[in-house]
């Protein structure tokens, strides 16, 4: 009878002290190709927060995407910089479900109706 409640105890030790899985969640960053690095955007996972900054005086805006699959739908939301890069970045507070996998990406764009170019995309981030 010793042994079978010491078992018991050990088993329910097991189990109480037994580390659940872990989801990290991964920032990721990017900045535009241009030769100057003219815009970022940013997400870091604690919090899910999304970040684009405008980075140069150049006459173009800073302007990013986000982009996940959930159970529910597909998300690619637009971010812009668009108050010139003397200025603070613009940043969204983003509700994410743990563990999934993130998109960003980043252009620069001649006013709000530009054509986006020095495209960059970056898929490592993790919510």
């Amino acid at each position: 009878m010793k042994t079978l409640g010491g078992a018991l105890a050990a088993g329910a030790a097991a189990v109480m002290f037994a580390a659940g899985p872990a989801v990290a969640g991964t920032d990721s960053y990017v900045n535009t190709t241009d030769p100057f690095n003219g815009g970022a955007a940013g997400f870091v996972a604690n919090g899910e927060i999304f970040t684009v900054c405008d980075n140069r005086s150049d006459g173009m805006r800073a302007s990013a995407h986000i982009g996940w699959i959930d159970s529910s739908a597909s998300h690619w939301i637009k971010l812009e910089d668009a108050n010139g890069s003397g200025n603070s970045c613009a940043k969204l507070n983003l509700a994410i479900g743990e563990g999934e996998a993130v998109t960003i990406e980043v252009c620069l764009k001649d006013g709000a109706n530009g054509t986006p170019r020095y495209c960059a995309t970056d898929r490592s981030g993790r919510a």
